[in-house]
């Protein structure tokens, strides 16, 4: 049986700022870090991408994209005076089904999505955007389940690794997720953004040195009140999927970005082979 590999995973932001960037005139460190985190991943030569999107919500289990071809403009929700987001995403639809089997095997609940106008969400586009800019390698992406917990959402992430492998291919994971959640309620200039709240900082900086120190372990440990105590990005619970898929706690991650997003944290951050 062929056998593959998770090359590398990363964790980033979803955030449409980024890739607003230059027209907005800030998130410039940010948006470096996510440039340079797609040039390395890119230098790995990736057979594949697999993406778990905190934004792409799913309630009835674990959703898995299959229509081999997504292509349209998309207009964030939330920040639609930012303007559109054209994307064009070939869809690894064969690793999307055998992830949903891996799943399905691990007593998770799952679901195939493979219909012409699926609302495609914002942090699976500009994750693309920035790893995988000309479209040319194919693409697997993974639902947030809004009812998982961090064990499920680490099964998720195992399930994720064993269907790379028996699929023969090289993969680079990405997580697309935020870190502190707690936005600004009113407008502000780019070049006026920070952390909103002092604590959210200590936590996020707290969290990202225990990653930085590879102890991935006590960072799943934490979520719980992470989030709690930050609002962080749903829960956190991107982190836990992306550990189970690499399967090393104690792999060691290089933080090559952080800062603020209208007030909330947001972090590029690579766990290498």
């Amino acid at each position: 049986m062929a056998s593959g590999s998770i090359i590398a995973g990363y964790l980033v932001p979803g955030l449409p700022h980024l890739a607003f960037s230059e027209k907005l005139g800030g998130w410039k460190e940010l948006a470096k870090a996510y440039s340079d985190a797609g040039a390395r991943a890119k230098k790995a030569k990736p057979d594949v991408f697999v993406v778990y999107s905190s934004q792409w919500i799913s309630v009835l289990g674990h959703s898995f994209q299959t229509k081999p071809t997504l292509q349209g403009s998309h207009v964030d929700e939330n920040w639609y005076e930012f303007g559109e987001l054209p994307y064009s995403i070939k869809i690894a639809s064969t690793l999307g089904e055998k992830m949903a089997e891996k799943a399905k095997s691990k007593q998770l609940a799952t679901k195939l999505v493979n219909f012409e106008g699926f609302p495609i969400d914002t942090g699976t586009i500009v994750s693309q955007r920035f790893f995988n800019p000309d479209g040319a390698v194919p693409v697997g992406v993974v639902s947030c389940n809004v009812y998982a917990n961090y064990a499920d959402s680490q099964k998720l992430g195992e399930a994720t690794a064993e269907a790379v492998r028996e699929s023969g291919l090289n993969a680079i994971a990405i997580a697309c997720t935020g870190m502190s959640g707690r936005y600004f309620t009113k407008d502000i200039k780019p070049s006026e953004d920070r952390i909103s709240d002092a604590k959210d900082d200590e936590w996020n900086r707290r969290i990202l040195d225990l990653a930085g120190s590879g102890k991935n372990k006590q960072v799943i440990e934490s979520s719980s009140d992470f989030a709690a105590q930050t609002m962080a990005d749903m829960g956190f619970k991107a982190f836990s999927w992306l550990m189970g898929v690499l399967g090393d706690p104690d792999r060691k991650a290089n933080v090559l970005g952080y800062g603020p997003i209208w007030g909330t944290g947001d972090a590029v951050v690579e766990y290498a082979a």
